[in-house]
């Protein structure tokens, strides 16, 4: 028995087809999951005290070419900045070209020398690498402690604080980050810091250590309250490593 389709249901059944062929092409894709970028950790900028400043901590007095600056309270910019209290006839202040990076070329930089603490100080904003690999612009301080200095420390070392960005270098906030450096210029104790005007001092909070390059000394991920490295008696001769919480030079 044959079957005879007119030709409108023909057509119909064509139209179908067609429009079911169309649909199965149109239909949606699944989407493919998309993996979010990764934060960088948190890190300290690869800044490490150079030969020239230690030896200028030596011998800390203006350069022939210095450009001398009166006294003042004060040195450093922004929170990278260190205030004094009193005797104001016991420090000098100047300007001159300064290696700062090891890399041969001086740069201009306000300095100064603290007569009665024996600290010296050296300030700019410095362009950097951080121990993460990121590229920041901060304010940097940096004390070196020199001979016969009160507090006992070691000649030639001293500790630096940058003044950082949240996002810089990874640091989930603003504020400033550091390190302590050995008389060996080997940074230790890399982490969130607080300058202590009073005490002519640093109190940094070491950051977890993870293996990462920071400042020359390993420390990355975010500081953790409780695990302060403040100032510590003369003669220890321990060099903590960041994370340890331990106090160090």
């Amino acid at each position: 028995m044959k079957i005879r389709l007119g030709r409108t249901a023909v057509l119909a059944l064509s139209t179908t087809v067609a429009l079911l062929g169309s649909a199965c092409k149109q239909s949606p894709k699944p989407e493919v999951a998309q993996q979010a970028t990764p934060k960088p950790a948190p890190s300290v900028p690869n800044i490490k005290v150079t030969p020239p400043v230690q030896a200028k901590a030596k011998t800390p007095k203006a350069g022939p070419h210095a450009t001398k600056k009166p006294a003042t309270d004060a040195i450093g910019k922004g929170k990278a900045a260190i205030h004094f209290k009193g005797r104001s006839h016991d420090r000098s202040f100047w300007a001159e070209q300064l290696d700062v990076d090891n890399s041969g070329n001086p740069v201009l930089v306000d300095e100064g020398w603290d007569n009665h603490a024996k600290v010296f100080y050296v300030s700019n904003d410095r362009t950097f690498t951080c121990g993460n690999g990121q590229i920041a612009t901060g304010s940097t301080l940096m004390a070196v402690y020199g001979k016969g200095n009160p507090r006992k420390r070691p000649e030639g070392s001293g500790w630096w604080v940058s003044e950082l960005n949240a996002g810089d270098c990874g640091v989930p906030r603003a504020g400033l980050y550091g390190c302590r450096f050995d008389a060996a210029g080997k940074n230790h104790d890399c982490g969130e810091a607080n300058i202590q005007s009073d005490t002519n001092d640093v109190l940094i909070v070491p950051m977890p250590q993870s293996g990462a390059s920071q400042g020359g000394s390993s420390a990355s991920g975010q500081a953790s309250p409780g695990n302060s490295s403040s100032s510590a008696p003369s003669g220890t001769g321990s060099n903590a490593s960041p994370g340890t919480g331990s106090n160090a030079q």
